[in-house]
């Protein structure tokens, strides 16, 4: 289960993003596929098409994935540091499941653009992980799981890697249209920006606060499928463990509630000085969809209202 942190994170998406600057032309070379609502445009491996529910490639064959993952431009002084080191990356990704073998250099352009390379376990065993990071307008981190080694060689790999071309930020409303459900956010809560083409961060004002303590409504959809018929009380249950610093969190509040057009469990848990409300649903193709708004107790419940507001207009597109 990804950690959901209350700060502009791609731990949403990978565990960690961070960028090196790369001098890159502002329009795709001919032939490259443009990455909607990003600045990304790279060669497609053959058999990965444009995906509907992450900003992105797939092969729908074996599911290996290609994601794009775009930050603010400030993000890249917190996480270099982390990415520019092959043993801290390691002893940072750990936790999630990622084992870092090393870390190599890819000349693109005129740049050097620092990769990790290694695995991640998943149900079905091991899969090959590409991370590799860029900088241009936003942040960038591009995010390969390769299912079979035979379709995507290491070779394509970092064929694909060098491809990247990054081109200037789209328009904030470009992106959000490009969000795979729709949402209308409620005052003091505003669009920050979208994660990875499948989540959105609504802080109440400003950055949200990296304590943690400022309230923030993050709300995303899944990049792949769990069973339809999985206990959505169960998954709520899970993904509120994956949440940072309630790991141990006592629930307070547990039901069954609508949500994203059709059933779906709300939960409310309190860890120390923090509150977490976690709305879910897990729709008939398994893709769920959830809300989380977090931030300090007395503070989160000043603006339930207009929490509620925003939770009662998501819907899947």
């Amino acid at each position: 289960m990804r950690t959901i942190r209350p700060a502009p994170s791609p731990s949403l998406l990978a565990g960690i993003a961070l960028a090196f600057l790369v001098a890159m032309p502002a329009v795709p070379a001919a032939g490259q596929t443009p990455i909607p609502g990003t600045t990304v445009s790279l060669d497609a491996p053959a058999g990965f098409t444009l995906s509907s529910a992450f900003s992105g490639l797939e092969n729908k064959q074996d599911g290996s994935t290609i994601t794009i993952t775009e930050l603010p431009s400030e993000a890249y002084a917190d996480l270099a540091q982390v990415f520019s080191n092959a043993k801290v990356a390691a002893e940072s990704l750990a936790p999630r499941g990622i084992r870092i073998d090393r870390r190599e250099q890819y000349v693109v352009g005129d740049r050097q653009v620092p990769v990790l390379i290694g695995t991640e376990r998943s149900s079905g065993g091991d899969v090959g992980k590409y991370m590799a990071l860029y900088q241009g307008d936003m942040t960038v981190l591009i995010t390969i799981n390769a299912f079979d080694a035979r379709v995507l060689t290491p070779g394509l790999v970092e064929a694909t890697l060098k491809s990247v071309r990054l081109a200037a930020a789209a328009p904030l409303e470009q992106k959000i249209a490009q969000l795979p459900f729709s949402f209308s956010p409620a005052a003091p809560f505003r669009v920050q920006d979208t994660i990875g083409g499948s989540g959105v961060l609504l802080p109440v004002s400003g950055d949200p606060n990296p304590t943690g303590l400022m309230p923030v409504v993050i709300i995303a959809r899944a990049l792949s499928a769990i069973s339809p018929s999985s206990s959505v009380s169960l998954v709520a249950q899970q993904m509120l463990r994956g949440i940072e610093g309630f790991e141990d969190a006592t629930i307070t509040t547990g039901e069954e509630t609508e949500f994203a057009g059709g059933p779906g469990y709300r939960l409310e848990a309190v860890a120390v000085e923090r509150t977490a409300v976690l709305f879910v649903r897990i729709p008939p193709d398994g893709v769920y969809v959830r809300l989380a708004a977090l931030g300090e107790t007395a503070a989160l419940q000043k603006v339930m209202p207009a929490v509620m507001n925003i939770a009662q207009s998501v819907s899947i597109r």
